[in-house]
């Protein structure tokens, strides 16, 4: 476990300032902090993070490795993408208490196993709330096989598609309608949500690039995070969601144009059944993993 407390690390973070509710992020750097103790990450290891986007995880990584580990975190979105964009918020995060065990990498994960990953090995190749991003499930497959030969472990951290509180179903539906409606459209989709995989999806996929699962576990994430709120509120009330619903209607026969709107009504029901409304839901419960190399 790393030495830093979540006040602190979140000043290694460049958040945008209207983003900047710090209720919230405390709590999602806490909860980072919970997911790296439960994988067992020792101070002194090294790690490949696939999808850090700004940084988030990847501070808490460096934090628990500390200065003689290392993070390397291989993202292959452009610099200029995001709120604070890719290239800003990464330099904050280089030049920041943790920076010194960080190098980001701008390239495609896959290729950059196939070319040898840069000559490093790691001890543990971690996917924090990456594989979802993935616009088709070959992807995580073929990350993993070409992981085969640089990484001992897998450790991985995914929304379950499962709630265990009432409060948790708008997040679960919200998520399950994302992907629905992601699955007519294209390749050019940046939606945070694009390949919903569940646990045992993502365990036999990785058993298909010869990794087992080793260790797994269901936690439910602090109430204070808000993830499932801004999910849920592009789903039931997000102009751009409903133009992108729109367009796909406008292709699709009408049973399946009756499927996504049935779905959004779900989401907006189960919204009403939380007490607070839209401000009660919470994020669903979250799948960490841990998978070593098959035995053959």
């Amino acid at each position: 476990m790393g030495s830093l407390s979540p006040k602190e690390l979140s000043e290694c973070i460049l958040y945008h300032k209207e983003w900047l509710d710090s209720e919230n992020n405390l709590a999602a750097i806490e909860h980072r902090q919970h997911l790296v103790k439960a994988w067992g990450i020792p101070s002194g290891a090294s790690v490949l993070e696939i999808g850090p986007g700004q940084g988030e995880l990847t501070v808490v990584l460096a934090d628990a490795v500390g200065r003689t580990g290392k993070v390397v975190a291989v993202d292959n979105a452009p610099l200029d993408w995001g709120t604070p964009d890719y290239a800003t918020a990464q330099a904050h995060v280089v030049a920041s208490t943790v920076g010194h065990q960080i190098s980001f990498v701008q390239a495609d994960p896959i290729e950059y196993l196939e070319e040898g990953a840069e000559g490093h090995t790691f001890d543990f190749i971690v996917f924090g709330y990456s594989i979802w991003y993935f616009s088709a499930p070959e992807i995580l497959t073929r990350t993993l096989q070409e992981a085969l030969r640089n990484v001992r472990s897998v450790l991985v951290a995914e929304h379950s598609l499962s709630a265990s509180l009432p409060a948790q179903v708008p997040h679960l539906l919200a998520a399950l309608t994302d992907n629905a409606l992601e699955s007519f459209r294209g390749e050019e989709s940046k939606r945070n949500i694009r390949c919903a995989l569940s646990p045992r999806q993502i365990t036999q996929l990785a058993a298909k690039a010869g990794w087992a699962l080793a260790k797994e576990d269901i936690i439910t994430p602090l109430a204070k995070q808000s993830n499932a709120k801004n999910e849920v509120r592009m789903v039931v009330k997000s102009r751009m969601f409903r133009n992108d619903l729109d367009d796909v209607v406008s292709r699709v026969d009408a049973k399946i144009a009756h499927m996504l709107h049935s779905m959004i009504d779900a989401v907006a029901a189960s919204v009403d059944g939380v007490p607070g409304g839209l401000d009660g839901a919470r994020n669903m419960d979250v799948w960490i993993a841990r998978f070593d190399k098959e035995v053959k």
